[in-house]
């Protein structure tokens, strides 16, 4: 009776054990950085609709929180961002025939890699897969957007342009009616 007392007592603290080993790595884990995220939702994907459009369509301006639900819940699984003839294949798919080998083990195997690489919060590396599957995109998708994919100009650069044009409009004024005041 001891012996099985003992027991249901060891299993409850390995149990508990493990429940805060899990609750202490996931609260632990270091958030994706926003430029990382900013760059992963540069990529292009097809909607249920047929449309290809660029993540950035699906996060509603917050990259990093889209960009983590992708990664910590395996939403790569469902995202159509591998074009090939006119169609885009989720790395889930069943692909065609017609798709080289090469390219079959790329489009199964890009996304597993680059979790390993986000869970070891090898950023840099992560950015050089997503720059890979960017150039993946432009090369074998048929769409203009996939030739136009380029990193967005942050909202506070556009912010300093418009802020400065309107520190010079009074004084390109004040020259141009100086300039008309000589003549």
């Amino acid at each position: 009776m001891r012996d099985h007392t003992t027991q249901r007592i060891m299993m409850r603290r390995t149990l508990l054990l493990l429940l805060w080993t899990v609750v202490a790595s996931a609260s632990w884990a270091a958030p994706m950085p926003q430029a990382t995220a900013a760059h992963f939702c540069q990529l292009l994907v097809k909607d249920a609709e047929g449309n290809i459009k660029s993540i950035n369509a699906f996060a509603n301006g917050d990259a990093q929180l889209f960009a983590e639900y992708v990664f910590q819940y395996d939403g790569w699984r469902d995202l159509h961002v591998f074009p090939h003839n006119g169609q885009w294949y989720a790395a889930t798919d069943q692909l065609p025939a017609t798709l080289s080998p090469e390219h079959q083990r790329y489009i199964r195997e890009v996304f597993p890699r680059m979790m390993h690489e986000v869970e070891a919060e090898r950023w840099n590396v992560v950015d050089a897969y997503i720059d890979k599957l960017l150039e993946y995109q432009r090369q074998f998708s048929n769409t203009e957007k996939a030739s136009s994919i380029t990193a967005p100009l942050p909202v506070t650069l556009l912010l300093l342009s418009l802020f400065v044009l309107f520190l010079l409009i009074p004084l390109f004024q004040k020259l141009r009616t100086n300039k008309s005041t000589t003549l």
